[in-house]
């Protein structure tokens, strides 16, 4: 499992996770600019299976053994939610990522890995390297995902996308992600503090989403990214990072 690493963590320590199809790198910008803390995509290779399920088991007994503030963005939510409602985290951060649905793309996707066949073809054909890259960094896939569609060149796209898809292992375990988010935590029973960090004007997950388990849940907050889309992590990662640090202060955390 890739994972970044910053010195000068206290306690609580804070653990970014990145979802598919984003690796580690994804919080590089996010990471120098807050100075502390632990960047990991939420996919491990080793695992023989790889839903959120088994993500969130892992999360949790991690979790029991130190006081964290967990950071989740896209497709790494679900996992985070349902480590956070095993084990409560110091606080949960959520970014962007399916609260209730899944946006179109990924339910297609979800919808394609249906069962362990055609997630296997999956893995031998649309996951390799060559042809997930190249559509990725076209303008049907992440530069639609940023204000700035020149953010998300070839070479941005193959260093944050790239890991992920580049051994079997990698491919077999974000197959095996995807397929497990026909279902989805339910956010409800959350008890940590949570914030909802969240670029407005995504349209694969709307700000809509972030406000409604706001108003679900009293210990909840949204605070927005003015303009960042589905991927501000990457183009504005010093507004994450200073929102972040400021909502931890508030909290007494940092």
């Amino acid at each position: 499992m890739s994972a970044i690493r910053l010195p000068g963590q206290t306690a609580p320590a804070v653990l970014f996770l990145a979802g598919p199809p984003f690796d580690a790198a994804l919080f590089r910008g996010v990471l120098e600019r807050f100075g502390a803390g632990e960047a990991r995509s939420i996919l491990d290779p080793g695992a023989p299976e790889d839903g959120w399920r088994e993500r969130a088991a892992s999360l949790a007994n991690e979790l029991a053994q130190r006081p964290t503030v967990l950071v989740a963005h896209g497709l790494a939510v679900p996992a985070a939610i349902a480590a956070a409602l095993r084990t409560s985290p110091a606080a949960l951060v959520l970014s962007n990522g399916p609260l209730r649905r899944l946006d179109a793309f990924t339910a297609a996707l979800t919808r394609a890995c249906g069962s362990r066949p055609s997630a296997a073809l999956f893995e031998r054909t649309a996951l390799r390297p060559g042809p997930w890259l190249s559509w990725l960094a076209s303008s049907a896939g992440l530069r639609r995902a940023v204000v700035n569609p020149y953010v998300m060149d070839r070479d941005t796209v193959a260093s944050l996308c790239g890991p992920l898809v580049a051994s079997a292992a990698g491919r077999h375990a974000l197959a095996s992600y995807v397929r497990s988010l026909a279902e989805l935590p339910d956010p409800s029973a959350l008890r940590c503090p949570v914030l909802l960090l969240w670029g407005d004007g995504d349209p694969l997950y709307p700000a809509e989403e972030a406000a409604y388990v706001e108003a679900m849940l009293p210990q909840a907050e949204h605070r927005s990214v003015p303009g960042g889309q589905h991927v501000h992590v990457e183009e504005r990662p010093w507004e994450m990072a200073d929102r972040l640090g400021a909502w931890l202060s508030d909290q007494g955390l940092r």
